[in-house]
């Protein structure tokens, strides 16, 4: 990706990009809506993603360091929702070339926590199976008495 990889300003080193997973390229239509103001929704296009983050391209431009939910739609008239909306903070808002605004999403992970169980025992009342002895077996075998050819000498 382009992204990944980059020159220094003075040309002398390649750096690594600050991305954390790599961007897929994407063309889905979304939904907009900051967490002041829900009932105002913004259509836009996600153009491409990662699991921390979205660039969405808009008409409107929403402010920077707002807090978003993006909904993104299975089809183009954005009736039928294709996931869960998530939580984003907007990162970033520049203007496009051709008129459109381009929003960084950084999507705001929600921390995952362990259930505490309870712990199991074994239980008390079964008796534990008895051990089986072992028993040994030995073989002798003397070299000398092993039949060699035809002749069993």
């Amino acid at each position: 990706m382009a992204d990944d990889m980059f020159f220094t300003r003075d040309g002398r080193a390649l750096r690594r990009g600050r991305r954390v997973a790599p961007r897929t390229e994407t063309c889905r239509p979304c939904l907009l809506w900051q967490a002041e103001d829900p009932e105002t929704v913004y259509p836009g296009v996600v153009m491409d993603m990662s699991p921390y983050g979205m660039r969405v391209r808009m008409i409107e431009a929403l402010p920077q360091g707002a807090t978003v939910t993006v909904q993104m739609m299975r089809d183009e008239e954005y009736t039928v929702p294709l996931s869960d909306p998530v939580e984003a903070h907007v990162a970033r808002v520049q203007p496009d070339e051709t008129g459109f605004m381009d929003h960084g999403v950084r999507i705001l992970q929600k921390v995952a926590r362990r259930k505490e169980g309870r712990r199991v025992r074994p239980p008390t009342d079964i008796p534990a199976a008895p051990a089986r002895a072992t028993r040994m077996y030995t073989m002798d075998i003397t070299l000398g008495e092993r039949r060699r050819g035809r002749g069993g000498r």
